[in-house]
């Protein structure tokens, strides 16, 4: 019987706001950030109530996965564990943990179901440098982008018709969003956005919902272009073509509920939609939802029985 890691990875949250220079500087690359950008990142996690959920999110996540993975008899032990990009439990933690478990292999899996070298690519580098500080040669399966997959695009389909339900086709739009990327990626080929606009369309095909826009969110001011069309845009021109009244957001780059939803979303664009005479909704994130677990346990078991 193998003792087989799974490694379920997320950017990370500040558990306070004590926490949030220190991870700001951490995104940052060790460059601590001005007082100012300090105090207007607690400003975000202040209107959400101090913090973020993401961390306790994404171990129910973790435990219900292990738990479901152990109901499959695949005739291996897993032991399913959570690493953050930029806040503790960090990744490289993590793995050092599984290492002291014993495990003889492991599965990564970023909790972002599409793939882009900054993003999912990042977590998966961390794996392989934790790997190597430690000298552990066991084998790795990196699983990359997941948008695509059944389960996922029927969860996503089951969150959208309850956010749909009563609202009239003729005047609503649904904008599926995901977190912004620098835009030189579409010129690297970079798989991000082909992949999210997959998505996209498979859930709307599985519903028959034809008036639906894509746009990008939580751009960062980094100097440089980032990919667009951002949302605060799209819902700008909804309002001034008058093309609909309603607006239903449905964030398909993300799983989670953190602060690109919970502020990002529910503070920002709501405001802004309210204030251009839209009314907005968003999709309820899936979180642990059991069709999300199951997806997750798909994912392992594929990766499992590939080898």
């Amino acid at each position: 019987m193998a003792r087989i890691g799974v490694l379920l990875m997320a950017y990370g949250t500040p558990r306070s706001l004590e926490e949030v220079e220190a991870y700001y500087t951490h995104i940052r690359g060790g460059r601590p950030p001005s007082p100012e950008q300090v105090e207007a990142l607690r400003e975000r996690y202040r209107r959400i109530g101090g913090r973020s959920p993401l961390l306790e999110i994404t171990m129910r996540e973790a435990q219900a996965l292990e738990a479901r993975l152990a109901r499959l008899s695949l005739g291996h032990s897993f032991h399913v564990r959570v690493g953050m990009r930029h806040a503790p439990p960090f990744i490289e933690e993590a793995v050092a943990g599984l290492l002291a478990e014993g495990v003889d292999r492991l599965i990564a899996l970023a909790m972002a179901p599409h793939f882009s070298r900054m993003s999912v690519g990042a977590y998966h580098a961390a794996v392989r440098r934790a790997l190597v500080a430690r000298g552990a040669a066991i084998p790795v399966v990196e699983i990359g982008g997941w948008g695509a997959h059944p389960l996922f695009v029927m969860a996503m389909a089951e969150r959208l018709k309850e956010a749909l339900e009563d609202l009239p086709e003729g005047e609503t739009i649904v904008i599926f969003t995901a977190h912004s990327l620098p835009a030189r990626l579409r010129e690297e080929g970079d798989p991000y956005e082909v992949e999210l606009l997959d998505s996209a369309r498979r859930v709307a095909r599985m519903l028959g919902w034809k008036r639906w826009r894509f746009a990008y969110q939580s751009a960062s001011a980094t100097g440089e272009p980032w990919l667009g069309p951002d949302l605060r845009e799209v819902l700008e021109g909804i309002a001034q073509g008058r093309d609909a009244r309603h607006v239903v957001i449905c964030p398909i780059g993300f799983v989670a509920d953190h602060l690109e939803i919970l502020y990002d979303l529910d503070v920002e664009a709501r405001e802004a939609a309210q204030g251009w005479g839209l009314t907005f909704r968003r999709t309820r994130s899936l979180n642990d939802d059991p069709l999300l677990i199951e997806c997750l346990a798909a994912l392992v078991s594929e990766a499992v029985a590939g080898g």
